[in-house]
């Protein structure tokens, strides 16, 4: 008798312990439940994190158009990417400058990128001696 007594209140405190839970996570805030603009701002600043992480690629530099800042990477695989580059572009080799990608040719080189609304923009590009 005295264990179904115990396993009675047992059980009814667990319920309540759970319909309390309940009902205090429905409770309605104070702004109507709506994000808050730190929450917003939160939102967008991890967003930025997640579309800031570079990729990186490492290949063969097979074209170099200087006209439309831009040049090709076949990467290992065999599929060929198109990166854009501008003057924030680090290039580290090839005569430490993106004028000297144009006589990299054949090159091996590693492109850290960004995919963006236009493409892939090089934010690095080394390239490696020729072995």
């Amino acid at each position: 008798m005295k264990l179904i007594k115990s396993l009675t209140w047992s059980a009814v405190f667990a319920a309540a312990v759970s319909f309390g839970a309940v009902a205090y996570a429905q409770q309605p805030t104070e702004n109507g439940g709506k994000p808050t603009q730190q929450d917003q701002s939160r939102d967008r600043s991890q967003d930025r994190t997640r579309e800031t992480e570079p990729a990186a690629i490492t290949g063969e530099l097979t074209r170099v158009m200087p006209d439309q800042k831009s040049f090709t990477v076949r990467s290992t695989s065999g599929a060929e990417m198109l990166f854009r580059y501008n003057e924030q572009t680090i290039v580290t080799g090839a005569e430490n400058n993106v004028a000297g990608l144009a006589t990299s040719n054949g090159a091996e080189v590693t492109v850290s990128y960004k995919n963006d609304s236009a493409g892939n923009m090089a934010s690095r590009i080394e390239v490696h001696p020729k072995r």
